[in-house]
């Protein structure tokens, strides 16, 4: 699995996500998890019914600090428990990257169909900048989310690591 190496070069996707299994029920691995939480002070873990998402200390985040979302369900086809992990950015910060995508996308668009629509009637207009500033502000903004991962990528390796080393009494299998 790539993104759990600690080689920096290494590519972490942006939102890997992954399932992991376990012969412990539903309870024992929540409980499991927040004991070994609560041991270490590198990593901050907030319950929320059967989802827990750990993430780095108040004064190391930064824009980019990965968050690891772990959903605990019983498994349908087995006696265990299947944990769904999703590491990312924190929420908000994701939803302010895509917020800016679509904002930019939508005014590229509209903006350059009128500026089409009054180049084929014959008045050139300064709207047809649009497609050139769009680009540059998308470049722009993929560079940052590109820099901030980059930065968030120790962050993220030590998340990963946590999490295995705190299943590791858990019977955790991966598939």
């Amino acid at each position: 699995m790539l993104f759990n190496k600690n080689n920096p070069t290494d590519v972490i996707k942006v939102r890997p996500r992954f399932k992991l299994y376990s012969g412990l029920i539903e309870k024992d691995v929540i409980e499991h998890l927040l004991v070994q939480i609560e041991e270490d002070n590198s990593v901050i873990g907030k319950k929320r019914h059967n989802r827990i998402d750990l993430s780095a200390p108040q004064n190391e985040l930064h824009y980019w600090s990965p968050e690891l979302h772990i959903t605990i369900e019983e498994n349908e086809d087995e006696v265990g428990t299947c944990l769904y992990c999703l590491l990312g950015p924190q929420q908000n910060i994701w939803l302010t990257f895509v917020g800016i995508y679509s904002i930019i996308g939508l005014v590229t668009f509209f903006g350059g169909m009128y500026a089409l629509v009054k180049l084929q009637l014959g008045n050139p207009s300064y709207w047809l900048l649009l497609f050139p500033l769009a680009f540059i502000l998308v470049l722009g903004v993929y560079l940052i989310s590109y820099f901030g991962k980059k930065k968030g990528h120790q962050q993220s390796l030590h998340l990963l690591r946590f999490l295995y080393s705190a299943l590791e009494g858990a019977e955790i299998i991966r598939k």
